[in-house]
């Protein structure tokens, strides 16, 4: 009986399950009883260091190594069961490259998916790098076939996301070359000297910057409207004793973020300059909402300066109040209306919101 185990290498864990179990239940019979070619193939499977499942005869029993197990997940004790068992679910999609196997062709896939279940949440997709190898007898019979795995299912997602994320820079950045060279037109037009143009661009540039990082930083796959208020509270002021802001978590796309918060900075850069915020007692208001409206929901966000210098109304529109304006009301599909009371300006959005 020791002589029929020699082939196993015992200081191997999956080697002495393999020779503890009890063959005599399975259509391959007891060990001592085992061919010559099944032996070497089992050796082979066992002193692996990849991830192996010999899958002998025409009912494809099961004799794998310690590095398939992981492959397994929680699906318990295989050994000596049918492959076509122990993978029922993704039979239909294997059985096929099981088949070929048997029948002497060699099979190489690449991040194939399967639809597989290993624990208790169900069914879940899953990638693998697999080959198929017949396995032959010395009289060149093929008996069974070797599955050789890795699973690639991190990976695939992982390059799927970056995908995706190169996808969203690249559209990104053409928004944003667009919106560079309107932003360059509307200067050049209204610049008196070569300074104030350089002075004006560094500044519009530095709030792109501010809304790129934004979206760079996000922590979900959208920014949400406390996210963009927040950050230009934290920049313009850090103690947070003059920005007063109330509001619930509303996604934005990424061209709402960066109208929202180009928005945002030319109104605080105005506030700082001649507004509340240049002055100690001067506090903005920000405040947004989202209510029911029949099949559709208002979106409101409404920006109020209070305690600063009284306000006159501007003598003429700048490419600032183009920002405010039209470029937000446009990628929100909604109104904006901007007021002047003497109290402090008014700026309010009203727009139908998807979300």
């Amino acid at each position: 009986m020791l002589a029929s185990r020699s082939f196993l290498d015992l200081n191997v864990p999956m080697a002495r399950r393999v020779a503890e179990h009890d063959w005599s239940c399975t259509p391959l019979g007891p060990i001592d009883g085992w061919p010559p070619a099944l032996k070497i193939a089992v050796g082979l499977t066992l002193g692996s260091g990849f991830a192996k499942c010999l899958c002998w005869g025409p009912q494809h029993i099961a004799i794998y190594n310690d590095a398939f197990v992981p492959i397994l997940g929680d699906k318990g004790d295989c050994l000596g069961l049918p492959f076509s068992l122990i993978w029922e679910e993704a039979w239909p999609s294997i059985g096929p490259i099981a088949a070929k196997a048997l029948s002497g062709q060699t099979t190489f896939i690449k991040d194939f998916p399967l639809t597989v279940r290993r624990d208790a949440s169900g069914l879940s997709e899953a990638f693998f790098t697999f080959s198929y190898s017949p396995v032959r007898d010395e009289d060149g019979t093929v008996c069974g076939f070797i599955d050789t795995v890795m699973e690639t299912t991190e990976r695939v997602r992982f390059e799927r996301k970056a995908a995706i994320s190169n996808r969203e820079l690249v559209h990104r950045m053409k928004n944003s070359y667009t919106l560079v060279t309107a932003i360059v037109r509307q200067i050049a037009r209204q610049a008196t000297s070569v300074e104030d143009l350089r002075d004006r661009l560094v500044m519009r540039l530095t709030d792109m910057g501010h809304a790129q990082e934004i979206l760079s930083l996000r922590v979900n796959a959208q920014a949400t409207v406390d996210e963009v208020v927040g950050h230009l509270r934290d920049r313009m002021d850090g103690m947070g004793r003059r920005f007063d802001i109330s509001g619930p978590r509303i996604p934005l796309n990424d061209n709402e973020t960066f109208a929202l918060t180009l928005a945002l900075y030319e109104l605080a850069t105005n506030s700082t300059k001649y507004g509340a915020l240049s002055v100690d007692t001067g506090r903005v208001l920000v405040h947004w909402s989202l209510e029911e409206e029949s099949a559709d929901k208002r979106f409101t966000f409404c920006w109020r300066e209070v305690g600063g210098p009284r306000v006159e109304p501007p003598q003429k529109r700048g490419f600032g109040s183009f920002l405010v304006k039209q470029l937000l009301a446009a990628e929100f599909h909604g109104d904006m209306a901007v007021h002047y009371p003497p109290e402090g300006v008014i700026c309010q959005l009203t727009a139908r919101h998807a979300g």
